[in-house]
Order: C-alpha cells, then sequence, then structure tokens
C-alpha cells in the first residue's frame, strides 16, 4: 500500500507539472518575436579535451574524436586518463573495477559496491558482488560516442541515491554519426593491430536512413588480445581476452513532436582455463572456466512539441541482464560452480519543463522510476545444485524512486540547481538454504539462508544544492553540497548488520573556472577548472571494519589551443582516513599528474600528440601485499598521430597510429596486484573506411 501511495503521488506530480508551471509563469515564454538576429558562427581553437567550466559539477566528456584517437583496448582505457579516476586491476575487462576519488568496487574483486554508478544509454549497470570476480568494465568501447566521468555525487541523482564517488555515463554510437547530408546508407570498416599481445579487432558498422523520419544502425565488433608483456619482458599471465560485441539502434520520428528509438547493446567474454580470481593470478592457484556476457536494450519515447516548452516528457522502459557463469570440472565449492546472473527491469518517466519566474529561467526536471532486480547465483553441482551459492544470496530488489531537479538561471551570472530524490526499496530472500560455504580444498564453513520471502524495507531521501556564480565572463566560482545514502544490496542478505542498514555520505565542493580567448595570442583559447572536495562517510557496511571514512582532496583540469599547439593538463590529489582517526584510508588512489601536447596540420586533417603521465610514489596503507601495497612513482610517455584527409582519393578515411609506454617502462600501479605489472611498449595502429 504505502508504494503504491508513492508511485501516485509521483505520477501526479509528474502530470501535473505543466499546469503547476503554467500558473506561475511570468511572461509567455511561447511568443516568438518577429525580430530573428543571425549570428556568425565563432571557431574557437579546441584541444583534444575541452574544460566543463560552465557547470559546478566536476564532470570530465571524453568524446568520440578522442575515443578514436585513444584506441582503447577496454572500457576502462577510455576512463583512466581522468583526474582522480584510477582502475582497480589495471583495465582487463574482467575483474576489474573503476575508482573516483578513492571508492568504487572494493579491491576489483565485486562487480559493484554502488558507490560509482556506470549507466550505458540510461540504463544503471553493475552486477551484484561475486568473490573475487566481477564485470563492471566488460563492455567495448568501440560501442560508444561519448563517456562523461562525474566525479562526486552532485549530478547523480536521476540514476541513484548513493553513488558518492561519481557517474560514468556512456552513450552508444548512432546512425546520425556515419550519414553526411543526404545520404541514406554508409558501411565503415575498420581494423586494428596492437603489438603487445598481437590483438586483433575488427569493427563493422551500417546507418541506413532512407527519409528524414527513420534512421538505423548495425554495429558488430570483435577483439581478439593475446597474452601480453611488462616493460620487462615478463608474460603478463591471463591477459588474454575475445570476444564479440554487438548493437543495433532504431530512431523512428512518429510525428514532428513524437520519436521512438530502440537500442540493443551485448558484448561477450569468455575464458577457459583462467585462475578463478581475475585480480591475482595467483591467489589459490585454482583455474576455472568463466564466461561473461552484458546485455542492455531499451526502447524510448520521447515527446517534446515545439510550440510548449513545459513538456519535453520522455518514457523509457528498458531490460538489464548480467551474467557470469563459473565452472570447475572437479571441485563442488559454489563459488568455484556457480551461474550468477542479475537481471533489471525497469519503467522511467521523466519530463523537463522550460519557463520563465519573473528574472529565472527555470529547467526544471522530474521523473520517476519502478524498478525490479533480480538476482539467483544457482550452483552447477554439489549437495546443493541449483541453489544459489552462499556467498551470493539471491532474491529480488523492488524499488520506486521520484526525482526532481531545478536548474535556475537568475540573470546573466547566478546559477543555482537545487536536486531531491527519493528512493524506496524493498529486497527479498529467495532460493537461499543453510549450507556449507568453502574458498578452497580445505577452508569451509557453514552460511546461514533467509528463509524464501523473508523481506527487508529501506527508504531515503537525498539530494544536493549547487551554486556557480559568474564574477566575469571568463571566470566564474562554484560549489555544491549533497546528501546521500547508499541503500543494501542484495549481496547484503547474507549480513545481519548490513542488510539493516544504508551507508551514508555528504559531500562539498568549492571550485573556481576560468574561459577565455586572446589570451596569450590573438584566436588562441584557454580554459582551467579547479576544484577542492570533502567527502564524510559513516555507518559503512562495504569495507571490513570501517564504520567512518574522511575524504578530501582536489582536482585540477586545464587545456589551451592556438595554431600553434594544444595541451591538455590534469592533476588530481586524494587523502584518506578512517573512524576518526589518522589511520589511512587504503583504497585511495596515488597523486597522479597528466600532459598532453599536441599540434593540428594540414586544416587540422593530421593531429600528432604526446602524452606524459606521472604517478607519485604511494604509502599512505596499512597493507603489505595486494592490491594495496605500497607502490613506487612511475612515469610514462605516449605518442598518437591521426590522419582523417577530408578530400581526395583518401576521403572517408581514418588512419591512427599509436605507441604507449614509449620507453617500455616497467611499474605496477596503486590497486593493482603486485603479480601484474603494468603493460609494457603497446604499438597500435588501426584503419577506418566510411563507404
Amino acid at each position: 500500500m504505502k508504494r503504491n501511495s508513492t508511485i501516485a503521488v509521483a505520477v501526479a506530480g509528474l502530470t501535473a507539472l505543466p499546469a503547476l508551471s503554467g500558473a506561475v509563469l511570468a511572461q509567455d515564454i511561447n511568443q516568438e518575436s518577429d525580430d530573428v538576429i543571425q549570428l556568425d558562427a565563432i571557431q574557437l581553437n579546441a584541444s583534444r579535451r575541452g574544460v566543463q567550466t560552465d557547470t559546478a559539477t566536476s564532470k570530465t566528456v571524453i568524446d568520440q574524436e578522442e575515443i578514436e584517437a585513444r584506441q582503447a583496448t577496454s572500457f576502462g582505457e577510455l576512463l583512466d586518463s581522468v583526474p582522480n579516476v584510477n582502475l582497480i586491476n589495471g583495465s582487463l575487462p574482467q575483474g576489474s573495477a573503476v575508482n573516483i576519488r578513492g571508492l568504487g568496487g572494493q579491491a576489483g574483486f565485486y562487480g559493484t559496491d554502488g558507490k560509482v554508478a556506470v549507466v550505458v544509454d540510461g540504463v544503471a549497470s553493475g552486477a551484484e558482488e561475486i568473490y573475487r570476480n566481477g564485470s563492471l568494465l566488460a563492455l567495448e568501447p568501440e560501442l560508444f560516442r561519448e563517456v562523461a566521468v562525474t566525479r562526486g555525487p552532485s549530478e547523480s541523482f536521476r540514476y541513484s541515491s548513493g553513488a558518492f564517488g561519481g557517474t560514468i555515463e556512456a552513450e552508444t554510437k548512432d546512425a546520425t554519426d556515419f550519414l553526411q547530408d543526404g545520404d541514406t546508407f554508409s558501411l565503415r570498416q575498420k581494423f586494428g593491430y596492437e603489438s603487445n599481445g598481437d590483438g586483433l579487432l575488427s569493427t563493422t558498422i551500417l546507418s541506413f536512413a532512407p527519409n528524414d523520419r527513420f534512421d538505423a544502425l548495425a554495429f558488430f565488433g570483435y577483439r581478439d588480445v593475446g597474452e601480453s608483456e611488462d616493460g620487462d619482458g615478463e608474460t603478463r599471465r591471463n591477459t588474454d581476452f575475445e570476444g564479440p560485441s554487438g548493437l543495433v539502434k532504431l530512431n523512428y520520428k512518429l510525428t514532428d513532436d513524437a520519436t521512438l528509438t530502440f537500442g540493443h547493446t551485448r558484448t561477450v567474454l569468455p575464458e577457459t582455463d583462467v585462475p578463478y580470481n581475475a585480480q591475482d593470478p595467483d591467489w589459490n592457484g585454482v583455474t576455472v572456466d568463466r564466461d561473461t556476457e552484458d546485455r542492455t536494450t531499451y526502447l524510448s519515447l520521447n515527446y517534446d512539441p515545439v510550440d510548449n516548452n513545459l513538456i519535453d516528457l520522455e518514457v523509457f522502459l528498458y531490460h538489464k541482464f548480467e551474467k557470469l557463469k563459473i565452472a570447475h570440472e572437479t571441485l563442488t565449492s559454489g563459488i568455484f560452480n556457480a551461474d550468477h546472473e542479475t537481471e533489471s527491469l525497469g519503467l522511467r518517466l521523466e519530463n523537463v519543463a522550460r519557463f520563465v519566474t519573473g528574472a529565472v529561467d527555470h529547467e526544471f526536471t522530474t521523473g520517476i522510476e519502478v524498478k525490479r532486480r533480480e538476482r539467483s547465483a544457482e550452483l552447477l553441482s554439489g549437495t546443493y545444485a541449483g541453489r544459489n551459492d552462499a556467498s551470493a544470496p539471491g532474491g529480488f530488489d523492488r524499488s520506486v524512486s521520484f526525482y526532481i531537479a531545478d536548474k535556475m538561471e537568475i540573470g546573466d551570472k547566478l546559477t543555482l540547481t537545487p536536486q531531491l530524490r527519493y528512493e524506496s526499496q524493498e529486497l527479498e530472500s529467495q532460493n537461499n538454504i543453510d549450507m556449507q560455504q568453502c574458498f578452497g580444498p580445505t577452508s569451509c564453513r557453514t552460511s546461514l539462508g533467509l528463509p524464501d520471502g523473508t523481506t527487508y524495507d529501506a527508504n531515503a531521501w537525498t539530494g544536493a544544492l549547487s551554486a556557480r556564480y559568474a564574477v566575469t565572463d571568463e571566470f566564474a566560482v562554484f560549489g555544491s553540497a549533497a546528501y546521500n545514502e547508499n541503500l543494501p544490496i542484495l549481496d547484503d542478505l547474507r549480513s545481519t548488520t548490513n542488510r539493516e542498514k544504508s551507508e551514508k555520505a555528504t559531500t562539498f565542493e568549492l571550485g573556481a573556472s576560468y574561459d577565455g580567448t586572446d589570451v596569450v595570442m590573438e584566436g588562441d583559447h584557454l580554459q582551467a577548472k579547479l576544484t577542492a572536495f570533502r567527502t564524510e562517510i559513516w555507518d559503512g557496511t562495504s569495507y571490513s571494519g570501517i564504520d567512518e571514512t574522511d575524504l578530501e582532496g582536489v582536482e585540477l583540469e586545464l587545456n589551451y589551443a592556438s595554431d600553434l599547439f594544444y595541451a591538455d593538463f590534469a592533476a588530481a590529489r586524494t587523502r584518506g582516513n578512517i573512524n576518526g582517526t589518522a589511520a589511512p584510508f587504503n583504497y585511495t588512489p596515488a597523486d597522479t599528474v597528466q600532459l598532453t601536447l599536441g599540434k593540428k596540420f594540414l586544416d587540422e586533417q593530421l593531429d600528432v600528440a604526446v602524452e606524459a603521465k606521472h604517478a607519485f610514489a604511494h604509502s599512505r596503507t596499512t597493507s603489505t601485499s595486494g592490491a594495496t601495497a605500497p607502490s613506487e612513482d612511475w612515469t610514462t610517455y605516449a605518442l598518437s598521430v591521426g590522419y582523417k584527409p577530408d578530400n581526395g582519393a583518401l576521403e572517408g578515411t581514418e588512419l591512427r597510429l599509436g605507441i604507449e609506454n614509449l620507453f617500455d617502462e616497467t611499474y605496477r600501479p596503486f590497486l593493482t596486484s603486485p603479480n601484474r605489472n603494468a603493460k609494457g611498449r603497446n604499438i597500435k595502429f588501426t584503419l577506418a573506411k566510411t563507404f
């Protein structure tokens, strides 16, 4: 009854919004002026990556051009150049995780702990925790046209109540990305090779638009990478992987105001005779067969009437399937023989109303989401075959969420954005029984399974307020305050404490930005953004023995572009303590600085860049072994060359050459197992042609 009432109230608020907003309009925003002023386009010099100076959020956007230039082997390799974003277990697609400001998948052992949200085409990803495994980054990077990384929680409330660390939003390719004006069909074929591991890549993209109402894209990719070597020539065991990926996306304009979109992505990662521990290949010496699969399907209806600024409505229905099947020939322990599946089904309604009250321009967003997640980890052998593994309890996670955000532009100087989210959740145990749980041939314990139908309810009000003030046309200051709650996940059903409480956090940010032209010379462009933050977490459940975590740090992004050259610079520093003491939080990343220098030639057809990244030595940890053991400082260099002719016989062709770890440095990034150094020198080459 309580949940149904929440749905009714939220839907009523959403549907009544246009009428409510119309009642407070200070002027008729639908009336168009008879005087139209045509402005000439202003072309600014651009670096590889711009800085988001127009927002109070610590956000970095990796666009299609940068994705192509980076020639990433895995989805993780698209992220590790973002300040204060670090990869746990390196960039491998299996067993890896992402760490933002010290928060994320615990030691890379699990799929998710809720503190970092990964969203693909508007659908939240991240299977439940799976002991010493995880598939959070098992996504093919070639699928995406843009990846946006928001550090901190201030703009995560559309998708999550508990993304303390941040949110990663990935958007897949679209047919219009590959069709020129007037084209009805295109074929883009891409081949790639990398020397370290003899990696091969092939992607085929078909785009079709017979008229201005319908377009379609079909993508098929296949990647095969062998075991790579570190800088000393030592084999990085079990770093090989292969697998197909696919994408289908259709857009159809039902009317001038309504568009229907269908999307489906699939990535498969089969592995045979690999270490059970995807992070540390020497742990326990047990090898298994492991198959990872990720499928996302959605249907979206957008209604945006041109004559009504109060309605921009999206109805979004989605299905998410994440699978990790682990099998061993002789060992019957659950963790070595289980079929882990997480399936999500949800419906989201969201409306954006744009209106004016007095001197304030509003962009008012309201949304409601109803979601059902089912998790199972059925044992493949042994006494309890067909029941859930004790280390991965199964059941249902049902939730209803309602969120609002109002971006208020007050005059031409001040922007305030309050946000509020309410989430109501019910966890239900299913197919969990008392059983013996073994972590090896001789290490076992008895686990208590909850009876079927046992439920736990939780709810949370969370929110944030951000502000940005433009002191001048170039210089601005900003700040934000956020409160979050990370509600229990199904994995918490095995813990008496964790399933009955949520983790809570407050985050405060302060910063300044600069965005100016003609700074050093005529036509140049300089952007800079400095953000300081502090996050306090209490009622902790993700890390054993840690109830309170205090984090603070600073991030700097800067880019400069002129006719002579461009430069991108980023730096990050994070510190953390636990339980109100001076004891360090072992998961804070190493301090890093990164610089890219580049030059564009031949009317920007040829792009040459050199990138350097330095990580300082890290000893702020109590661990002496494993991924959180102290690490030494290291510096790597990379070279990239991209050539895209825009005329002649090679028009439509794209050639790229990259050399990573140019000087073959041997190093181990912090949060990576000591048994697995980083990859040594790697030469990459890709050739793409659009027909």
